[in-house]
């Protein structure tokens, strides 16, 4: 379907400028000359610096570098899952970190590597934990979504994630589709 094909592009583009952005890293070892999107740095061990995520996120797995801000943490999730679920109107959407998506699958990806390494209880539990409550966190701000696209709710486009705002945008727009078509019905028009 054309609709669906045209979100998936958009959304992956938010997961490409989400690995574009800068993050701060402080370096575990001497690196030596590091291309960076400013130019090339040498860098040496100590030395804290701003790299594109993706850049972070090589240089983190080979043990260069080591991440300073680790953004969502399960707790994180546990505290807006909550709060999203206390609120079922869908004018009481919770206000997400504009990455929330991108940082707990980050997050998700961290912990797996952990248990990789070091397989505990708690960890397994912890991951199962921010799973469910990622799953029926989105469930239940889509479903607000929803409602807001039919009801009219862009005073609440602040809260969504750049994620929700697209999702948002073209169910607004199918529901005016749908309107105007059975507006023309009513008038007596052929096919809406």
């Amino acid at each position: 379907m054309r609709i669906a094909g045209s979100l998936n592009a958009r959304l992956r583009l938010i997961a490409f400028d989400y690995m574009m952005e800068p993050v701060r890293v402080l370096a575990l070892k001497d690196i030596g000359p590091l291309p960076l999107p400013e130019g090339v740095v040498n860098v040496r061990r100590g030395d804290e610096l701003d790299v594109p995520r993706w850049q972070a996120l090589e240089l983190e797995s080979r043990g260069l570098v080591d991440v300073r801000d680790r953004g969502i943490k399960v707790d994180d999730v546990n505290m807006y899952h909550y709060r999203e679920k206390r609120g079922q109107a869908a004018n009481q959407l919770q206000g997400l970190p504009r990455n929330f998506y991108l940082e707990v699958r980050d997050l998700i990806s961290r912990i797996d590597r952990v248990i990789r390494e070091n397989p505990t209880t708690m960890l397994i539990r912890d991951r199962e934990v921010v799973e469910k409550n990622l799953l029926e966190l989105s469930e239940a701000r889509l479903l607000k979504i929803v409602r807001l696209a039919i009801s009219g709710g862009d005073e609440f486009k602040e809260r969504m994630t750049p994620e929700e705002t697209i999702i948002y945008d073209a169910m607004r727009e199918i529901v005016e589709v749908m309107r105007s078509y059975v507006k023309g019905l009513v008038r007596g028009e052929a096919g809406g």
